[in-house]
């Protein structure tokens, strides 16, 4: 039993480690400026190795985009579910965001910056942008906020963190990206004409 699981274990170790290693090329260095030997040459094995995991370097970009979009969107779904003021949810999507960039640059960087040709094979329940329109849709229905347009707002809200942390990528913004979230979510509930007041 332990001779047969060990090869499944390695497997996976590897196949995870392909994937750790292809998401920080393609932040770095973008899709297509990634082959598969830089792929395998960073991971530390050989081309044919690589392909006894993927068949193709788009069914790793697939993947790897996949599996972190999938989890921010679930992440952002969950917070949009809390029971409380509109205002708390609007800093706690903030924060989360600005925590992910400072804590995983690689993942905000490519999911979010560089990768918007995938998201027509994403379904609604895994779609960031999606899961945003729907909460801002609830939030104008029960009057928090005066944006009646639900995708102009989830634009807005999404813009107001991804234009700073292009800045954070190009150094033109020195501090952690964290430091900034009671900033960025008086500037997304301005915008998003929460009624002064609204807690």
């Amino acid at each position: 039993m332990t001779t047969a699981s060990a090869p499944l274990r390695k497997g996976a170790v590897t196949r995870n480690r392909i994937l750790t290693e292809a998401l920080s090329l393609f932040a770095e260095k973008g899709v297509e400026g990634t082959s598969i030997r830089d792929i395998a040459l960073a991971v530390g094995i050989v081309d044919a190795a690589l392909y006894r995991h993927f068949r193709s370097k788009d069914e790793i970009v697939s993947e790897v985009f996949l599996l972190h979009y999938g989890a921010l969107a679930e992440a952002v779904t969950e917070i949009g579910a809390r029971q409380q003021p509109f205002r708390q949810t609007v800093r706690q999507l903030v924060e989360h965001f600005c925590t992910l960039f400072d804590e995983q640059p690689a993942v905000f960087s490519f999911i979010l910056l560089k990768q918007h040709d995938h998201l027509a094979g994403v379904s609604d329940e895994a779609n960031v942008v999606e899961t945003l329109r729907q909460i801002m849709q609830r939030a104008y229905k029960m009057g928090d906020i005066v944006v009646d347009d639900a995708n102009a707002a989830a634009a807005m809200a999404l813009g107001m963190v991804i234009q700073p942390a292009v800045f954070k990528l190009y150094g033109r913004i020195d501090k952690p990206m964290k430091s900034y979230v009671g900033a960025l979510t008086d500037a997304v509930c301005r915008a998003l004409g929460i009624p002064s007041g609204v807690p």
